[in-house]
């Protein structure tokens, strides 16, 4: 397998993935801060720190008009130079996924270019406009599609792992990032948990899909603590960032197996100690300084498939024999 298509096969997924988690985190922020008694400063600002574009959107908006919720939401919809956009995230999974026509099925290009289509022109902004809720849904679902069309209509081998190991690396990063919401919004645990801070947790489990997973896991009333323990460590749920990172492992070390050994030693050892970390992590008032580790270790994971994996110039020299 060519690194030009590896590399577009890991973006595509990276790319959905992205999507499918900030259309719903926009979609479920929208109906928290409705009903819970959040400051307005509290409300929407933290979704750009989190989704790390505090430095661009802070150099393009005006102080006065960082709180507010449609400036929030356009910038994190429709601005072409965020790279968290949900307009530059389909973008790119298209045209990802166009540089790969021959590894990707019929039903995934129909799919992703029905949800791109549909920001594109008039129909995903009238809709935005009218109905919000409803479009950031359609996005998260146009997503979901392609990404489950992946595992049902791709034959397993090196295109279709590839695009795992993009879909479960971006799925911890963005489960991070989710949590870290609270931080930034109602600050470090302050002692006996707040209404409005449980509120918030159970927001979180909407936001990562996982609120009817947890509640058959922990059947007592929900508080931080657990579901903050269930979200970063529990193996068996998806999106949890422990679950996510376990998935990534295994699918690098089939790509491993199959290609040349000198390839992704620092990546699979970066995922080592990322997971072991993962398992061990507190995550009681130390949960914002985990949550930081984990988006910044997987981010160095990323660099070292792009230069293993995905950069030709880095491959011939990992591959050719010392002189």
């Amino acid at each position: 397998m060519i690194s030009r298509v590896a590399g577009s096969c890991f973006w595509l997924h990276r790319y959905l993935e992205r999507a499918q988690s900030v259309a719903q985190l926009l979609r479920v922020n929208r109906s928290f801060v409705l009903d819970v008694p959040v400051d307005e400063i509290e409300k929407h600002y933290p979704l750009i720190i989190v989704c790390g574009e505090q430095a661009r959107f802070d150099a393009r908006v005006e102080p006065s008009l960082r709180h507010d919720r449609d400036v929030v939401e356009d910038y994190l919809t429709w601005d072409g130079e965020s790279p968290v956009s949900l307009r530059s995230s389909l973008y790119w999974a298209r045209e990802n996924a166009r540089t790969t026509r021959e590894v990707i099925s019929l039903e995934m290009w129909e799919s992703l270019n029905d949800v791109w289509t549909f920001v594109r022109f008039g129909a995903g902004r009238r809709k935005y406009n009218t109905d919000r809720d409803a479009f950031f849904k359609r996005i998260k679902d146009g997503c979901d599609l392609v990404l489950g069309q992946t595992e049902s209509t791709l034959l397993e081998g090196e295109p279709l792992d590839f695009m795992r190991l993009g879909r479960f690396l971006e799925r911890a990063n963005q489960t991070a990032r989710m949590l870290d919401v609270k931080h930034h919004t109602l600050g470090p645990p302050r002692g006996a948990e707040t209404p409005v801070e449980t509120a918030q947790w159970n927001a979180l489990l909407y936001s990562c899909g996982a609120a009817e997973a947890y509640h058959k896991r922990w059947p007592a009333r929900p508080d931080g603590r657990s579901i903050a323990d269930f979200l970063v460590k529990e193996p068996d749920l998806p999106r949890s960032v422990l679950g996510s990172l376990l998935r990534a492992r295994d699918t690098l070390a089939r790509i491993r197996a199959a290609g040349h050994p000198a390839l992704g030693v620092a990546a699979e050892r970066a995922l080592d100690a990322l997971v072991a970390h993962a398992r061990e992590a507190p995550l009681g008032a130390a949960l914002h300084e985990e949550l930081t580790h984990v988006i910044d270790e997987t981010t160095t994971i990323c660099v070292a498939l792009e230069r293993d994996y995905f950069d030709p110039g880095d491959q011939r020299a990992l591959l050719e024999p010392a002189p």
